[in-house]
């Protein structure tokens, strides 16, 4: 076997048999208690926290009950002025359909009526031409491409809807998104088109009315950063029939092809609308900046050779607060397990690295918020200065909740039995945190790691990840969680269903792998094949 001389010495160094168990880690690990666990989730997941929404009265409470078992600890704050909590600004715009109209000439188009926003970042006002192009989906390998000879730079891009949001497999086998074809959404970034013009399909005529009352707003992350979970930055319009037809009389007959086309199911050639006058968005609103902020804390580590060197471990403290009310009237979304029980769990986890043996590196504790609403308090630090220092990532989320052997409950197909957890990450991304991973299987067996989302393939591996801004990064990652279940955002996810052998279990392989890591002879890096998904990563 060919391998770099360096290569090879990591795999000796890192290889599992010589590793042994440290009994100082284990007494570390078993000062992590489902009592302990169990009473610090029956907090974080009370009724008086109302779901921890980003931002919120309840997300304040946790964050000062996280803050002030921290202070007890005696863990370095690594926040904003020499504290625990780093901050970021959020903007939240709200859309005014009374002043949202459409011109084009002597033209008007009404909200309602004639077209919807079903997408925006902030108002004001968007001017610019229009191009047809089909569907918009380019997959130029197989001689796909709607722009080919086109300029859409400031331009409206119009569009079928067919394709137009699509990222999932694309028809005739094209492959996979972002490599091997591209969307309406991804070209009109990536080549300055000022927003998106789609043509209502008749599921969007069918849906209309419904679509029509409800309430537009847009929260981002400011500045925005990141890929997963980003939200489109430009307008999407969607376009009723009637206000098709006159966008597109003057056209003759290429605007009856596209009529034609759009009824058929069908796209014709691309081109640049002959009109002079510009199509015109103004786009009535508010927008209005919300504070935010992470808790991040950090052990600092004992080898001066690699302290600079920090491993990262998160959770996010927020719940997906949602409306719905369930059977007797209960209408707050606990997040008992997703992802109280991560919050829970990351505290022990601290507790356990200051009672155990220093590690060789330094650990950033971190319980970020925005996770429910677009990851943006781990998009703002992954990108920021602190996230320019972690060489490996950690995630903590949903820990507790078990599959009972045997049964057939509807919604736990993709939950973990006993003494079961998921492990995504390390055997796609990095030898030595697979091998990390291999070491605490075998001589701190808490749990058995079940590898089945070392994918690149699944949504579980990417996008849909916590720890998705990290490996945008190039930082390698392990992330754990027992599965989805059917109380996932709902609110009866519920202290009473989680498992407090299996939470303690888990927590318990979490300090052991983090430990093991931050401990070993080498730094993690992703050294193996960058999988195609993440054609956009540079490795550190």
């Amino acid at each position: 076997m060919k391998c770099a001389l360096l290569l090879c010495g990591a795999m000796v160094l890192a290889t599992p048999a010589l590793a042994q168990p440290d009994p100082r880690v284990q007494r570390a690990a078993e000062t992590i208690t489902a009592a302990t666990l169990m009473q610090d989730v029956s907090y974080l997941a009370s009724d008086a926290l109302r779901g921890r929404a980003t931002p919120s009265p309840g997300l304040d409470s946790a964050a000062a009950f996280v803050i002030r078992r921290l202070v007890q600890l005696g863990v370095t704050p690594a926040g904003d002025s020499g504290g625990y909590r780093q901050h970021y600004d959020v903007i939240a715009s709200t859309l005014d359909t009374n002043t949202t109209v459409i011109r084009m000439g002597r033209m008007r188009l009404r909200w309602g009526s004639d077209f919807l926003v079903t997408q925006f970042r902030v108002p004001g006002q968007f001017r610019g031409g229009v191009v047809y192009v089909g569907d918009g989906l380019r997959a130029a390998r197989r001689g796909i491409d709607p722009y080919a000879g086109l300029d859409v730079r400031g331009k409206w891009l119009l569009l079928h809807a067919s394709q137009a949001f699509l990222r999932g497999p694309a028809p005739d086998s094209l492959g996979r998104h972002g490599l091997n074809y591209t969307t309406a959404m991804d070209e009109a970034k990536a080549r300055g088109a000022l927003g998106l013009l789609v043509i209502a399909s008749a599921s969007d005529v069918n849906s209309w009315e419904v679509m029509r009352v409800v309430p537009r707003q847009s929260r981002e992350l400011n500045p925005s950063v990141g890929r997963a979970a980003t939200p489109f930055p430009l307008p999407v319009v969607l376009l009723s029939e009637h206000a098709l037809a006159q966008v597109l009389a003057p056209e003759g007959a290429r605007g009856a092809a596209v009529l034609s086309a759009n009824a058929a199911g069908r796209a014709v050639s691309s081109f640049a609308l002959r009109s002079a006058q510009p199509l015109t968005l103004d786009l009535g609103g508010s927008v209005e900046h919300r504070g935010a902020y992470n808790i991040v804390a950090l052990i600092p580590g004992a080898d001066a050779a690699v302290r600079d060197e920090w491993i990262s471990v998160s959770t996010h403290l927020d719940g997906a607060v949602g409306r719905q009310v369930v059977a007797g009237g209960d209408s707050i979304f606990n997040a008992a397990d997703d992802n109280a029980s991560g919050s829970a769990g990351n505290l022990s986890i601290a507790k356990a690295l200051l009672d155990g043996p220093r590690p060789r590196r330094s650990i950033l504790l971190i319980w970020d918020s925005g996770e429910e609403t677009g990851l943006l308090g781990t998009r703002f630090l992954a990108y920021g200065p602190l996230g320019r220092r972690i060489v490996a990532h950690f995630t903590v989320d949903m820990i507790a909740r078990t599959r009972v052997p045997g049964t057939q409950i509807e919604g736990q197909a993709e939950l973990t039995g006993p003494g079961e957890v998921f492990v995504s990450g390390p055997g796609v991304l990095s030898t030595v945190m697979d091998s990390a991973l291999a070491t605490v299987s075998r001589i701190y067996p808490y749990v058995q790691f079940d590898r089945r989302y070392e994918d690149p393939s699944h949504e579980f591996f990417y996008p849909r990840t916590d720890a998705a801004p990290y490996v945008e990064q190039g930082i390698p990652y392990a992330e754990f969680f027992t599965g989805l279940h059917e109380d996932y955002h709902q609110p009866s996810d519920e202290v009473a269903k989680l498992d407090p052998v299996k939470f303690e279990a888990v927590a318990r392989s979490v300090y052991a792998t983090v430990w093991t890591v931050a401990n070993g002879p080498l730094r993690p890096r992703i050294d193996k094949p960058v999988p195609p998904v993440l054609w956009f990563m540079t490795p550190r």
